[in-house]
């Protein structure tokens, strides 16, 4: 993303979806990935080696040159001035809904929502020639729209806005699709009521949309609760107990719908980001109440000392000086005494291992086992003479 972030900048002229089409992507999963590493922060999510390969491989002399190739058939203006025109025209006018204007231009509200987003984050964004005329017509040549009162089928939308505030405090990984989704109404419905709202708090939304979306109180996967408890520590240790119980990181991301190579970089960098966070507390819900099925992934996980989720219990995992129960540090000696053995066979077996896999575990011979086990206990009258 660093690297599309740098040819915006030596081509300001150029737009995102010009770029793309260079690289031979979707338009709109370029965005999705700017957008999330300017969430997190300036770093990115996760994309794909293909995709990676294929943004690396643009350069400066590859974009089109000016006035060449651009959106809309070589028929695009820069966005900024007439974005800035419609903020001002907002400001001084409050009455004034943004989907007003944009019918007024002969634009869709939720195309006009997108390019002021872009315009106001600083991205480049370019829109037809047209309708960026007729925008910045607005007020000077062309009269402005009537300034209504609010219309006798709307409510406040403060209530609507505060609530989808809550669910998206509430769960991770909460965009306002998955819950115009939920609600059954339209993404961009709802986006330019709220955008609308932001911008002028008298402005009402549909009394009906605004009782879809008060009525959801859940929201289905990928969103998952959000946790406020869950360390990074916690989130990486809940991410190499799955991998210990026998699932792999393709079974893994698929419940929250993220892919291997992000968990892979998870396990790297150990900085999680909000998607990552969610993948794997969706994960964990799902699968860490059952063994997975594959050996190979129990195997390495062993061979690293990851501990399984039984090895953990809630209050403890999320903090970093706790060790987990049920395991040996490598090249610890540990001082075996009866009851201790048993606890640690009857831990592994509840695992699913068997009585020798359980000994290897525990660097422990059968027979050295067998002679612990058969040893009187502290409560033997014989032990206490």
């Amino acid at each position: 993303m660093a690297h599309i972030q740098g040819l915006l900048e030596q081509r300001p002229d150029v737009s995102l979806a010009a770029v793309a089409r260079c690289a031979g992507v979707a338009a709109s999963t370029l965005k999705s990935s700017l957008n999330d590493a300017a969430r997190g922060g300036g770093e990115s999510r996760a994309v794909s080696r293909v995709l990676a390969d294929r943004l690396l491989a643009v350069g400066v002399a590859d974009l089109p040159r000016p006035g060449h190739g651009r959106g809309y058939g070589g028929r695009s203006a820069d966005a900024s001035p007439a974005m800035r025109h419609i903020l001002h025209l907002m400001a001084t006018y409050p009455g004034l809904s943004m989907s007003a204007l944009a019918r007024a231009a002969g634009m869709t509200p939720s195309t006009l929502a997108a390019a002021l987003r872009d315009v106001e984050a600083g991205r480049p964004r370019r829109i037809r020639t047209s309708a960026a005329e007729r925008l910045l017509a607005l007020g000077s040549t062309a009269p402005l729209p009537d300034v209504q009162a609010r219309r006798c089928d709307t409510v406040d939308a403060a209530p609507v806005a505060g609530h989808v505030h809550g669910l998206q405090l509430r769960y991770d990984g909460a965009g306002l699709a998955l819950i115009a989704r939920t609600a059954g109404v339209n993404a961009s419905t709802l986006t330019s009521a709220l955008a609308d709202h932001a911008h002028n708090p008298a402005r009402g939304i549909n009394r009906h949309v605004a009782a879809r979306v008060l009525g959801v109180t859940e929201l289905p996967a990928p969103a998952s609760p959000r946790h406020a408890h869950v360390t990074t520590t916690g989130l990486i240790r809940r991410l190499q107990a799955l991998c210990a119980l026998g699932w792999t990181l393709a079974a893994i991301s698929q419940p929250g719908g993220t892919t291997p190579r992000s968990l892979c970089d998870l396990l790297r960098t150990q900085k999680p980001t909000p998607a990552q966070r969610n993948a794997v507390l969706t994960a964990w819900h799902a699968l860490s109440h059952r063994p997975g099925p594959s050996t190979t992934a129990r195997r390495r996980a062993a061979a690293k000392g990851w501990a399984p989720p039984l090895a953990w219990e809630e209050h403890t995992i999320d903090q970093p000086d706790e060790k987990p129960s049920g395991t040996r540090t490598p090249g610890q000696n540990q001082h075996w005494t009866p009851e201790l053995l048993h606890h640690e066979l009857e831990f592994l077996t509840r695992l699913g291992l068997r009585r020798t896999q359980a000994l290897q575990r525990l660097n422990l011979s059968t027979t050295r086992a067998q002679t612990l086990l058969n040893a009187p206990t502290p409560t033997d009258p014989t032990l206490a003479a």
